[in-house]
């Protein structure tokens, strides 16, 4: 099930006491204050400046934290324990002094300063005498000096708003709330201001959500008339995050963060904490791109300032969007560091719900190494399953003693269950069911799913399938009753997995076939949230379970099984990079759409809490009862879709055979539950072979056997070669395996097909227009460090101009983003010839790039906003055709090439590596030399040519990709 979201319940408690003592704040941030402070001193108006010599200053950066209260100025009050972290980055040549008042307590070499190294810098704790003024900087080089100066204050005691906050910490809301009404009329202004913010939270807490808005709004203003800095951020987090877990204001809650933009600067801790505020907002509107990098940046942050606790929270929170994007092993390798680096003092429901994290996490990569949720009764036990239990039962343990968390306890005895499940252990599974069951007695409707679940999978490990197909109907209609997507998805694989064991294989078809149409539709989900349980990795058990029974039966069926389910990983990551596109009013329509389906969600799932206990009669009323709510919520779902789908069928589909040359064999590969089906069509037909386990990383030596071998007849009758490759085998160069004495390629032309489906991808400029394109467009070397890209460059143009083809050019610093951009949409565009770095960065590549001139870039999202795309494309950089970013990663990416191509070009010739710059104009030269024709054909000769002149350099790099 998916793991208890613990982590913004347990922020909202934070900020709710985050707010500051007057005239400082507690010290403790925000879950503890993150941020990416991203500019350095020269930005602060505590300023650095330089000294009036005649020498250059040396470059300064310096950024403070620790204050327990930051005014206008800036200036810092002093925390109790009178010491401040101070990060320095200057020359590490430079000496570096500092000061508090007239008293140095450091002076020496950046190189040589005392503290911790961090990102090219060092961070230093400074303590500061009782009555100081000023703490200041200094970097001397060369006879430059910089200087940065921060003016200090003491810190104001406040012990009637002491009291009002641990009374509130207690959970005494009424004691709390009479003592900060008693501080309204407090003689100092900023007491009243700081008792009205925690008033506010108070209210946020009884859940008087437009009481507690008002009173944020009303403690910002008077902040803000104070020059109260600190205060100001602190609570606009928290308006932030009331507006956008109350409601779904989104607009809202980014002008309450908007608005912080020109008081960065004077606040470093602030300017660090509010990319986790709007990475926040970002993941709730579905923008998981924008999250993870606003994630990043809050954790770089919380580096440079010393802020270990709020880098813990951004390291959870950056997991939990990977165990959503289905990267489970990555997502493990952070929880890991947030346990090493957590402080024996945590207090117990944090502990508690990482402990839950973690035990849930090592469920997911149970299930990613393994492909299955089969019982394993007698098998090995998977060491994963064993990283489960073990924090699971700690979590178990605090959730009933310091941490009394009733239903957080039944989602961890749910999550306990399904490991001993996953072991084959299905009594112990059936025992921790019920205990979750008396725990909780009104779950969500998302809990009392996989409730139902767990019953099913016990049913079918003790052999009793018609049990299993009864329950697995009763999970269905409480997934209809209370609109449940993944429900009617667990439902629907459940009932093939039953029919399967009954031996009603037909039957157990069409169950798998209906779980992968609406695995469709949960995949579209898992941005905005839902389906996290079913991450996209899981999601496809389903079609592993489709294509393996099909095989054996209907190797036609089984093949479009396999590729509708390649063509649905394509369509959702298209869904992701487009929303982070959105702009401007889209955006706006989009977050009021998202907002609308997601209030109404919240308003089914309260409603159904009790669902679970309905005989199967009374679910049926109930269903219908609600049919008509349940409509209007699935046309707000819609209404949202809309607007990413681009005018894509909601619906998957592709052609029931692809279009192929004469000649022409298509391989696909698809996962199945014990290794891969491969399957070899032709115009003629398919030939279906079942595939042992691979590892996709063997020599190559080692796959051909495996992967050409099983298809040696169908290859010697064809004359060309085109590999759709599903997950890990996407990586594995098949035109270089050894077939017959030599590399595949050597026998034939090998292109790497996406298998899209026709309606999916705009045409290509030039395509039906009733004339040739003519124009080619040449961008060389945009950062002007290749030299030999600008030779390529010379000798491409030179060849396009003697076939007859009017050449652009753009190089050096006239490649802008816009000149490119422009130029890719003018009419005519028969060829984009790129030479320059790739670069290839962001989950499965969501965030590359092709370099451009002033630090500019023409990333993957820009090329699917192209109105249109060249007819043909040659991108000779680094890691133009790589999508993945981490072995292991079960689904497809979208890299550059990828996206040229959904974008509607007809051919890419790209990089799926690092590629050296000569081996790169070697073989475009070679590409360019022959006649015109197609680009699989000079591929091939340019890839021989260059395996003839150097069999040691990566000639297989380049691979010719097509629709």
């Amino acid at each position: 099930m998916t793991r208890w979201r613990a982590l913004r319940p347990a922020l909202g408690a934070a900020i709710l006491g985050a707010a500051a003592l007057a005239p400082g704040c507690d010290a403790r941030r925000p879950t503890g204050t993150s941020a990416q402070a991203t500019s350095g001193a020269s930005e602060a108006p505590a300023t650095t400046a330089p000294a009036t010599t005649g020498a250059p200053a040396p470059p300064l950066e310096v950024e403070f934290a620790g204050c327990s209260a930051v005014h206008a100025g800036p200036a810092c009050a002093l925390p109790d324990d009178r010491t401040l972290r101070i990060w320095v980055k200057a020359p590490a040549d430079a000496r570096v002094a500092i000061a508090v008042d007239a008293a140095v307590v450091a002076d020496a070499p950046l190189a040589s300063l005392d503290g911790a190294r961090v990102q090219g810098g060092v961070l230093a704790r400074v303590p500061v005498a009782a009555g100081a003024r000023a703490l200041s900087v200094t970097a001397e080089r060369g006879g430059g000096r910089a200087s940065f100066r921060l003016e200090l204050r003491p810190a104001v005691d406040a012990p009637r708003l002491k009291e009002a906050e641990a009374l509130r910490r207690r959970g005494d809301l009424d004691a709390a709330s009479s003592a900060l009404d008693a501080l309204a009329s407090d003689a100092d202004p900023a007491v009243q201001a700081l008792a009205i913010g925690k008033r506010a939270r108070v209210d946020l807490a009884r859940g008087r959500i437009p009481e507690a808005i008002a009173g944020f709004e009303a403690s910002i203003r008077a902040h803000r008339e104070a020059g109260r800095i600190s205060d100001e951020f602190l609570d606009r987090f928290a308006l932030s995050y009331a507006l956008l877990f109350n409601g779904r204001r989104f607009a809202e809650a980014r002008a309450a963060l908007d608005a912080l933009g020109p008081l960065e600067a004077s606040y470093p801790e602030g300017r660090a904490v509010k990319p986790y505020y709007a990475a926040l907002l970002s993941s709730e509107a579905g923008d998981l791109r924008a999250a993870l990098r606003q994630l990043d940046a809050s954790a770089a942050g919380a580096e440079r300032l010393g802020l270990s606790d709020h880098r813990l929270h951004v390291l959870q929170e950056r997991a939990d969007v990977l165990q959503t994007l289905g990267r489970p092993l990555e997502a493990q390798a952070l929880l890991r560091d947030v346990q090493a680096s957590s402080p024996a003092g945590r207090a117990p429901c944090e502990q508690a719900s990482l402990l839950n994290d973690l035990g849930w996490n090592a469920l997911q990569v149970a299930w990613a190494s393994g492909g299955s949720s089969e019982p394993r009764a007698g098998a090995e036990r998977p060491r994963s399953l064993a990283d489960a239990e073990s924090p699971l039962m700690a979590a178990l343990e605090l959730y009933g003693a310091a941490c009394p968390k009733p239903a957080k306890r039944a989602n961890a005895l749910t999550n306990l269950a399904l490991a001993k499940l996953e072991a084959g252990q299905a009594g112990a599974a059936r025992a921790l069911l019920d205990e979750a069951r008396r725990t909780d007695a009104r779950p969500d409707a998302g809990v009392a799913m996989y409730w139902l679940e767990i019953e099913g999978r016990v049913a079918l490990g003790s052999g009793d399938p018609a049990s299993a197909l009864q329950i697995y109907g009763r999970l269905a209609r409480l997934a209809d009753a209370s609109e449940l997507p993944e429900g009617r998805y667990r439902a629907a694989l459940g009932r093939g997995r039953a029919l399967e064991a009954m031996g009603r294989l037909d039957a157990a078809a069409q169950a798998y076939e209906q779980a992968e149409e609406l695995r469709g539709d949960l995949g579209a989900l898992v941005p905005l949230g839902q389906g996290r349980g079913g991450y996209l990795g899981r999601l496809e058990e389903s079609a592993r379970r489709l294509v393996d029974l099909l095989l054996r039966r209907d190797p036609r069926r089984a093949v479009r099984a396999a590729r509708r389910s390649r063509a649905r990983a394509l369509a959702m990551l298209r869904w992701i990079d487009r929303i982070e596109a959105l702009g401007g009013e889209e955006r706006a329509r989009w977050e009021r759409a998202l907002a609308a389906y997601r209030d109404a969600r919240a308003a089914f799932d309260e409603e159904g809490r009790d669902d679970w206990r309905l005989s199967s009669d009374e679910l049926e009323a109930v269903r219908v009862a609600r049919a008509s709510r349940g409509r209007s919520i699935r046309a707000r779902l819609e209404e949202a879709l809309l607007l990413v789908r681009q005018g894509e069928p909601a619906a998957v589909e592709v052609e029931a055979a692809p279009a192929l040359e004469e000649g022409e064999l298509m391989l696909v590969l698809h996962p199945i539950r014990e290794g891969w089906a491969g399957f070899a069509i032709t115009r003629d037909g398919v030939v279906a072979q079942r595939l042992p386990a691979l590892d996709a990383s063997a020599p190559a030596a080692a796959l051909a056997p495996r992967l050409l071998a099983p298809f040696d007849a169908q290859l010697r009758a064809a004359t060309r070669l085109r590999v759709a490759a599903h997950g890990e085998l996407a990586r594995v160069d098949f035109h270089a395996l050894p077939w017959d004495g030599a590399p595949l390629v050597a026998r034939m032309p090998v292109t790497y097909g996406l298998d899209l489906p026709r309606r999916g991808a705009r045409p290509a400029e030039g395509a039906g227009a009733g004339r040739a394109p003519e124009r080619a467009l040449v961008v060389s070397d945009p950062r002007r460090d290749l030299p030999a890209a600008r030779r390529e460059a010379d000798a491409v143009a030179a060849a396009l101009s003697g076939k007859g083809l009017r050449v652009e050019r753009l190089s050096g610093g006239l490649a802008t983003r816009r000149a490119v951009a422009d130029a890719l949409e003018e009419p005519g565009l028969a060829l984009f010839h790129y030479a320059g770095h790739g670069v290839f960065e962001g989950l499965d590549g969501w965030d590359s790039s092709l370099a451009l001139s002033g630090g500019s870039e023409l990333a993957v999202g820009d090329i699917l906003a192209l109105r249109r795309a060249p007819a043909r494309a040659v991108l000779s950089g680094c890691d133009t055709a790589r999508t993945e970013a981490a072995s292991g990663a079960r689904g497809l990416g979208l890299g550059l090439a990828q996206a040229l191509l959904i974008a509607g070009a007809r051919s890419v010739i790209a990089a799926t590596r690092p590629v050296d710059d000569a081996l790169a104009e070697r073989v475009m030269a070679a590409l360019y030399a022959g006649e015109r024709g197609e680009p699989c054909e000079q591929l091939r000769e340019a890839t021989l040519a260059a395996l003839r002149a150097d069999p040691s350099s990566d000639w297989a790099s380049f691979r010719a990709l097509v629709p």
